[in-house]
């Protein structure tokens, strides 16, 4: 069967009826737990359980490591520009950059143009 929503190929038991739509189990868990950047909750779980930010840093994995390592490395990157370099959809872009912003690694700027930008934390 094909995902209503990724259009991927999967197995009829593998499909969610989740609306109007038929969607794999990852699109079905996206829709009903969007993530979210900002969420001083997941900040303050983050924090409390990780300890300094170089023990954050070795306790990510992909695709966190390579969004971390990117921005570290040109110090501010254009959001429109990091799935590409990347090689990631847009959702994966989405939860790997909340799951840096709640470990307070990365953060977003708006820019004049209305864009937002990706940079260090700490900058």
């Amino acid at each position: 069967m094909i995902c209503e929503r990724c259009k991927a190929d999967v197995t009829e038991d593998e499909i969610v009826d989740h609306g109007s739509q038929q969607v794999c189990e990852d699109c079905a868990m996206t829709l009903m737990s969007p993530s979210k950047a900002c969420d001083p909750w997941a900040v303050k779980m983050a924090s409390s359980s990780i300890g300094s930010k170089e023990d954050a840093v070795k306790a990510l994995k992909e695709p966190e490591l390579s969004l971390y390592n990117l921005v570290i490395s040109k110090g501010r990157v254009p959001r429109e520009e990091i799935a590409p370099k990347l090689g990631l959809e847009a959702s994966e872009l989405e939860r790997a950059f909340s799951v840096l912003r709640h470990m307070e690694l990365l953060r977003g700027e708006k820019r004049a143009d209305n864009g937002v930008d990706i940079l260090p934390f700490d900058k």
